[in-house]
């Protein structure tokens, strides 16, 4: 079941290029309007980006290997990802004031960090030691050189996607059984099943208030009173929240019940407002678009408060292009 429209807000999208090949998507974005992501070169290969409006669309470079990835960037402009070493190996990094740390791995020879919060700590996943081809774990480096296995639900794998100020994090790990579950991490309590709406979920945001969003089936708000709400979708079967700010605005995609020329559903980018209005987003002119990352609000003087939405679409030539919203909220 679809949620009510938002009140009216002013909606403005830009297209922010490639870094000269034909794909790029945005993965996240600060209050300052700066994103990373990913685009493919000239070459074809996939490296890491930052994106301002002064610079345009920059490679980071931040390893020394040919493909890279940049996964979040906080409000001090550090900037979390992965890439490959020159030696065959994956590494997770962090790129701070200018100079590019490697942070490691958990044993074996691939990581990579999903996120970066305001103190410069640090989420993702990684191979443990072992032969063959060990289980992604989840980890927290809460202070440097110290990467933390955060295990599991009792299963194999685990994935970090997210960490807020306090160091919780939140992400997606597996239980006995094999099922795929939302989990909230704190040093406190350990790893928590936060249950789902469907089979399976994966938690992907958390802001410093502890709320959780993620999807199950339907996008979902976890909080620790009320427990998983749905949020409905924008019209169609399925939907997933991939970020929310501390003031409770809440991103994603969700299908909307139509259908494109190749008979598949459509998908667009949403914002959820602390209403409980589901505004949908809209494209760069093609008919599919996914809201990634969501900035806290950016108080102007003389005009209303406004956020920073960062994701991707497809252009009216179908080509995915990593995409910035700017919303002006009532």
């Amino acid at each position: 079941m679809g949620q009510p429209r938002a009140r009216a807000a002013l909606v403005a999208i830009h297209d922010l290029g490639t870094l000269g090949g034909a794909v790029s998507q945005g993965k996240s974005v600060n209050r300052r309007g700066q994103v990373v992501g990913t685009s493919r070169d000239a070459l074809g290969r996939t490296r890491a980006f930052l994106w301002e409006e002064s610079l345009g669309i920059v490679d980071l470079k931040p390893l020394t290997g040919v493909t890279t990835s940049a996964n979040d960037i906080n409000d001090n402009g550090e900037i979390a990802g992965g890439g490959d070493t020159g030696f065959g190996d994956f590494h997770a990094y962090l790129l701070s004031a200018g100079t590019s740390f490697d942070l490691g791995t958990l044993g074996g020879n691939e990581s990579e960090a999903l996120a970066v919060n305001g103190r410069g700590q640090v989420a993702g996943h990684s191979r443990g030691a072992g032969g063959g081809a060990p289980a992604k774990h989840a980890f927290v480096i809460a202070e440097p050189g110290t990467m933390l296995d955060l295990g599991t639900l009792g299963g194999a794998t685990s994935i970090a996607h997210d960490l807020n100020e306090n160091g919780a994090a939140v992400g997606l790990a597996e239980t006995k059984t094999g099922e795929p579950r939302a989990f909230l991490w704190s040093a406190i309590d350990g790893m928590r099943d936060l249950g789902t709406l469907a089979a399976a979920s994966i938690a992907l945001g958390i802001n410093n208030r502890t709320e959780v969003v993620g999807g199950s089936g339907h996008a979902f708000l976890w909080t620790a009173r009320g427990g998983m709400l749905d949020l409905g979708t924008l019209g169609g079967r399925t939907s997933c929240a991939n970020a929310i700010n501390d003031a409770g605005c809440i991103v994603g995609a969700s299908q909307t019940g139509a259908t494109d020329a190749r008979g598949i559903p459509v998908t667009h980018a949403f914002l959820r407002t602390p209403d409980g209005g589901m505004l949908d987003l809209g494209t760069l002119g093609g008919e599919h678009s996914a809201a990634v990352a969501v900035s806290e609000i950016v108080a102007a003087q003389d005009a209303a408060p406004a956020l920073w939405i960062a994701g991707h679409s497809h252009d009216a030539s179908a080509r995915m292009r990593a995409a910035l919203w700017a919303v002006r909220l009532d």
